[in-house]
């Protein structure tokens, strides 16, 4: 058997193995180490959730997106009529080579956009993404994977599981790939966080690099095309803006600058004498008047107004 062969072998092990609902956990870390071990792997597991079709009758036509929650079945429901005779005379990899090519079907693409306020969407799966502010994404729900394409922005997600069809969320040149967790993403302005809230996820951080695993409480920070910078948080704080907080622990005015220029969708400046300051509290998220002054309470400087926008500088920069 040839290396190829072998490798085909074990995707189709794993993906038999892995839709069985008892799943463990030890099971998926398993299947991720397998995965990131060699890109080969990774392209022959796509490959067969792409080609993978149920033997029963199509399933039915996926519900639109709403941008408001409502009860939805969790995972795709297979038709009563299974053909017996068909898995245990073919096997599974046989049946994964005879849907190969006869579903073509390209799933419809939906967009989604939010200004000023923030957006829960629910996916036809019972997935549900709550989108912040100023942000852009476009979702597509196909056969073998589950597709986000976030443009600009942040957003939420709260992945249905389904072994069949992994969830995997483009910023860029980036990439975050689960089959069921609740994790926060930003893409903006340059930079790109992952944040895990319960689960473990997959980041490629970049074209050609190696993906970085996350489990519940880590978090990746990544600036324009530097190394990535993993981190300890709080599992609960990983989202916190759904709840109108923005929570900081030791970070550094910059930062802050960076999420009060978002939210306030106007340039925050910091002054060079400021940029070593560091701050720790919670933000509300309000209006502008309200956000600035409580920077100003909190944190250890001064607004002011320029031609450019908001400036920060520390309290005795007079």
């Amino acid at each position: 058997m040839t290396v190829s062969s072998q490798i085909n072998e074990q995707a189709l092990s794993w993906f038999v193995s892995l839709r069985e609902p008892d799943s463990t956990e030890d099971a998926w870390l398993a299947f991720q180490n397998w995965l990131e071990a060699d890109e080969a792997h990774r392209r022959a597991y796509d490959r067969i959730e792409q080609t993978w079709l149920d033997c029963d009758e199509p399933d039915s036509a996926p519900e639109t997106a709403n941008d408001a929650p409502r009860d939805i079945p969790r995972g795709r429901q297979r038709a009563s009529g299974t053909r017996p005779w068909l898995l245990p005379a073919m096997g599974m990899a046989a049946a994964v080579v005879l849907a190969f090519g006869l579903f073509g079907q390209t799933a419809p693409l939906q967009t989604f956009h939010t200004d000023g306020q923030s957006r829960v969407i629910v996916l036809e799966d019972g997935s549900r993404i709550t989108m912040n502010r100023h942000t852009d994404l476009s979702v597509r729900m196909e056969s073998g994977q589950r597709r986000v394409a976030l443009t600009d922005g942040e957003a939420a997600f709260d992945v249905a599981h389904d072994a069949e069809r992994p969830f995997v969320i483009a910023a860029g040149d980036r990439s975050v790939r689960v089959l069921g967790t609740a994790f926060n993403v930003l893409s903006h302005g340059g930079r790109f966080a992952v944040g895990v809230e319960r689960g473990v996820v997959a980041v490629t951080p970049g074209q050609d690099q190696t993906p970085v695993r996350l489990i519940a409480g880590q978090k990746l920070n990544q600036i324009s095309d530097g190394a990535p910078v993993l981190s300890q948080v709080d599992p609960k704080e990983t989202a916190a803006w759904r709840q109108g907080v923005l929570v900081y622990r030791d970070s550094s005015m910059t930062d802050v600058a960076f999420d009060l220029s978002r939210y306030l969708d106007k340039t925050v400046n910091v002054s060079p004498a400021a940029r070593s300051l560091r701050f720790t509290g919670a933000l509300r998220v309000s209006d502008e008047v309200t956000m600035l002054r409580q920077i100003q309470d909190f944190a250890p400087v001064q607004v002011t107004r320029s031609g450019t926008g908001i400036d920060l500088v520390p309290r005795d920069d007079r």
